[in-house]
């Protein structure tokens, strides 16, 4: 009876001294430069909005937060880095629907979406536009699948890795039209838009945010938007939907930590991302790329959404074929 006192004073006296050393560590933080991990290569949509996201916490919050770019295998690598890291605030992982939502049914990884990481705030989601290169010959969608049904195969399309979702949009729109087409995987959306510019890919279906510093170049053409209605950034450039009911897809990207950070972290991290996405000089900004702030999907709303991706994904992920790697 006594040891069993004993034990159980140890018990709570270590759980104390843990709490303690818990809040003294969220009420010291950041005790140095936070480092904002990106699962991409610089240029791409996911890249830019970190960059943004890190720029303002640098001022509101007072201490560097640094972008980190840790591409390859569609961000799995950097997912899987982040679900190690301590969980004390000083690592943070800029991830996108793929490494969460999506990655349990399309590649054997080493971590667990939901348990290995605390959602923060989803801070910006988009639409997809399939694009192809001012220099092609195909001037609308029913150019692109005409050339693709008398071709087959021959299409070439580029993503930013097996999963993200320019490979998913892309599966979802070639399954919608009937036609195949050489799928192209890159290290990130970054290089795959230079690629199609450049010709050595056909299409590439991207992010509005990653072609809008382009829409003035001449060297992109615009055959269609991914979400159910035309979008003001891109005007003049049809709906998918308006030639395939029922065509939409989106995606989105947001923060999150290792999980066990201390509460207070979490809290302060939302409440300076939602002061953010309020801003209008910040919403100007993504507005100018086409990127629709996702305001109040932060921690417990935030999970949700997540969940809900994971509902709406797999049977998507499962008609078009995509094996687990």
């Amino acid at each position: 009876m006594v040891i069993d006192k004993f034990t159980r004073w140890i018990a709570g006296l270590l759980m104390a001294v843990a709490l303690s050393a818990g809040a003294q560590q969220a009420s010291d933080w950041p005790a140095r430069p936070v480092t904002m991990v990106v699962p991409y290569a610089p240029g791409g949509n996911t890249d830019f909005l970190a960059r943004l996201t890190a720029e303002w916490l640098t001022r509101a919050i007072g201490r560097p937060f640094v972008v980190e770019n840790r591409a390859g295998a569609a961000g799995i690598i950097a997912a899987e880095y982040i679900a190690r890291q301590p969980a004390d605030g000083h690592t943070l992982f800029f991830a996108t629907i793929t490494q969460v939502s999506l990655a349990p049914y399309l590649y054997n990884i080493r971590y667990d979406p939901i348990k290995d990481f605390v959602p923060i705030a989803n801070v910006g989601g988009n639409s997809l536009v399939i694009t192809v290169g001012a220099d092609k010959p195909w001037k609308t969608l029913g150019d692109l699948v005409a050339y693709a049904k008398s071709n087959p195969g021959k299409l070439t399309v580029g993503h930013a890795g097996v999963g993200s979702l320019s490979h998913l949009s892309a599966t979802v729109f070639l399954n919608r039209a009937g036609i195949e087409a050489t799928m192209v995987p890159y290290k990130g959306g970054g290089p795959a838009l230079t690629d199609m510019m450049g010709g050595q890919t056909d299409m590439y279906s991207a992010n509005i945010s990653e072609i809008m510093p382009h829409v003035r170049s001449g060297k992109i053409r615009f055959l269609g938007v991914s979400s159910e209605k035309p979008i003001k950034q891109l005007p003049g450039v049809p709906a998918i939907a308006e030639t395939y009911p029922g065509h939409s897809v989106e995606t989105w990207n947001g923060l999150l930590g290792p999980a066990g950070m201390p509460a207070e972290i979490v809290d302060r991290l939302a409440a300076e991302v939602t002061k953010a996405l309020h801003s209008p000089d910040l919403q100007a900004r993504l507005d100018a790329v086409g990127v629709v702030p996702q305001t109040g999907q932060v921690k417990e709303a935030f999970a949700q959404q997540i969940q809900r991706d994971m509902v709406h994904w797999k049977p998507v992920i499962d008609r078009a074929g995509i094996k687990q790697q």
